[in-house]
């Protein structure tokens, strides 16, 4: 069993302290770094055992007025878009902490409709959860499954199951994150 080493027990705080200080200062384009390789194909994994068509964490700007998304998987093209952080189901989810895992969104008139009309597309099922950095909300991790055209029929959509595992997700990310960055601090090798 490995136990604290009483050489960095007096060290501690501050090492926490300078964790804290340093994930508070992430711009939502420093993330995609602080993934890593690694965290991308966790990314991936998960997004394939849900049947996700997409997964993106978004990050409440420095200003606190939006949540941008900072990761996207596998559209790329959709990091750097914006919600006003008092508009829909995502800002809901951070807002209140709490998860959500809803089929037919689209129906939802709490759901913001502006990520499906820039990407012509209709978020069919979407799973959100909060996302941590050092134990702080800083934003949303979700999943979607989406369709093309209203007429078209809906995916299968998500479970609790689902949930429970996006929920271990993003946990697993915020640890992965606390990790690299407690690396760079301390200046071990990443």
């Amino acid at each position: 069993m490995i136990s604290p080493d009483p050489e960095f027990s007096e060290e501690s705080f501050l090492i926490e302290r300078r964790l804290v200080k340093t994930l508070q200062s992430v711009a939502p384009e420093e993330l995609d770094n602080l993934i890593g390789k690694a965290g991308r194909e966790v990314f991936m994994l998960f997004s394939d055992s849900v049947g996700a068509d997409g997964i993106s964490i978004w990050l409440v700007d420095p200003g606190k007025t939006k949540l941008v998304v900072s990761y996207s998987e596998p559209d790329p093209k959709l990091i750097g878009w914006e919600q006003p952080l008092n508009e829909g189901l995502i800002s809901l989810v951070l807002a209140s902490e709490q998860p959500l895992c809803e089929n037919s969104v689209y129906q939802n008139k709490q759901h913001s409709k502006r990520t499906d009309e820039a990407m012509d597309q209709i978020t069919c099922s979407m799973i959100a959860v909060p996302f941590y950095l050092a134990g702080t909300a800083v934003g949303v991790l979700s999943c979607v499954q989406l369709k093309d055209t209203p007429e078209g029929p809906d995916p299968v959509g998500f479970s609790a199951k689902h949930l429970n595992r996006i929920s271990r997700l993003s946990t697993t990310m915020e640890r992965l994150i606390n990790y690299r960055v407690l690396n760079a601090i301390l200046g071990l090798e990443v």
